[in-house]
């Protein structure tokens, strides 16, 4: 009983693999290749897959910016009074630098690099504008 169950089983196997060989389609229809492609679509833009490094880089640039602002502003807790005014000058300037630097470098990697690209495209003139605006905050 369990040699019949095993080699139907076996005989299964078998007529489903074909013995190595492919089976051939018959009947109507139209024979695929086995190892066909799928279709290539066009890629699915979506609106919200660069936003996280927008909105990183608008955050950043408005936060460095601000802090380029109020460097000399005397209205501003970390003005020229700030006993560490000297450490905070040389980072946020080299910040200030790297916005145009950065824009121009990922604007020639944008395929490479798109999140980069988009970050470099908020940060620029977010921290320009920011250190431009020399409003007293506090």
């Amino acid at each position: 009983m369990s040699q019949d169950i095993f080699n139907k089983r076996i005989n299964r196997i078998g007529d489903h693999s074909c013995g190595g060989r492919t089976k051939m389609a018959t009947g109507e229809g139209t024979a695929t290749s086995m190892f066909s492609s799928p279709a290539i679509g066009q890629p699915h833009l979506r609106a919200s897959h660069n936003t996280k490094p927008i909105f990183l880089g608008l955050v950043l640039g408005l936060i460095i910016g601000t802090i380029a602002a109020g460097l000399e502003n005397t209205a501003m807790p970390w003005g020229p009074q700030f006993a560490y005014n000297d450490l905070i000058i040389f980072p946020t300037l080299l910040a200030l630098v790297a916005g145009p630097v950065m824009a121009i470098a990922t604007s020639f990697m944008r395929k490479r690099f798109p999140s980069a690209f988009f970050f470099s495209a908020a940060y620029f003139p977010s921290v320009i504008g920011a250190a431009l605006i020399d409003l007293p905050l506090f």
